[in-house]
């Protein structure tokens, strides 16, 4: 639950908080999610696999997948190796691997009506995790070992969400690079372990292990529901409506076909207006967010 990572959802999540939040917690609550004793177990049986596995060298870079697997499976020793020369390793999905994380990201989806996964983040002591990043999606960091300090920018991108073919999430531009490398963090979060930390999507950040002990945390992504994403909802539901009705299943007329179809745009918008009226926004609801 919610509850269980931040105090007092239904106040401090009304509203939706757009700005980093940072909470404290006895470490023994967060024991039963995942140690490092599990992690390295998971990483030395070799029972993870590769599509599980995402690896960030010593500075922070990304790894390309196919540099370091075997068919379906990493190569044998090749995280263990990639750790002791300062990588990081991020094993994906652990609500499909750990039940007890599998119970906290269905609650959360419960509390939120959000789509959530959560992924584990294995950095050395004193090194560089993923280098600076945004996301489209709220982190719920939750640190389990060691520390890990979050530098971080405010957003440069108003409202980022997942690829789509009509909207592809940028990387940074050369003056956002500059700035990055010559301007100091707008703030600076030190997590230790039972710590909780509320990134929104958008903001910049570089996290690095700042004690000689590895870092393990949770990263619980809890992707929020936008109009946008109601519109295509809609927009799915109108379509099917028109192909239902043999009305606009008619032939555009050949003198519009072969020009601009002005009447026929102006017979849709009506006809759009009267079947926007016939949605169930019930049906909607149940995808927004819900108010904690």
């Amino acid at each position: 639950m919610l509850a269980d990572l931040i105090p007092d959802p239904a106040t401090t999540l009304n509203p939706w908080p757009t700005r980093p939040l940072h909470f404290h917690h006895d470490p023994s609550r967060f024991e039963c999610l995942l140690t490092l004793a599990q992690v390295d177990e998971l990483i030395d049986s070799g029972c993870v696999p590769a599509r599980n596995v995402e690896l960030a060298g010593g500075d922070g870079t990304l790894i390309q997948r196919y540099t370091y697997t075997d068919g379906d499976m990493p190569q044998p020793g090749y995280i263990r190796r990639h750790l002791r020369q300062g990588g990081t390793v991020s094993l994906r999905r652990m609500h499909t691997v750990r039940p007890p994380i599998a119970a906290l990201r269905e609650a959360i989806a419960i509390d939120t009506g959000a789509d959530v996964h959560v992924n584990a983040y294995l950095t050395p002591g004193r090194r560089q995790g993923f280098r600076y990043h945004y996301d489209s999606y709220v982190t719920l960091i939750v640190q389990l070992h060691g520390e890990k300090t979050w530098p971080v920018h405010p957003p440069f991108v108003e409202n980022p969400v997942p690829a789509r073919a009509e909207y592809e999430p940028r990387g940074f531009t050369r003056e956002e690079v500059e700035y990055l490398a010559t301007t100091p963090p707008a703030q600076e979060y030190t997590l230790r372990p039972g710590d909780v930390f509320w990134l929104p999507r958008g903001w910049i950040h570089a996290p690095h292990a700042v004690s000689d002990e590895p870092s393990l945390h949770l990263t619980v992504a809890v992707q929020e529901r936008t109009l946008a994403h109601l519109v295509k909802d809609m927009a799915a539901q109108l379509t099917a409506l028109a192909f239902a009705d043999p009305a606009l299943r008619a032939q555009v007329p050949l003198r519009e076909a072969a020009s601009t179809p002005t009447q026929s745009v102006a017979y849709l918008r009506t006809y759009l207006h009267g079947a926007l009226e016939l949605l169930d926004a019930g049906t909607f609801g149940r995808r927004l967010p819900l108010t904690p």
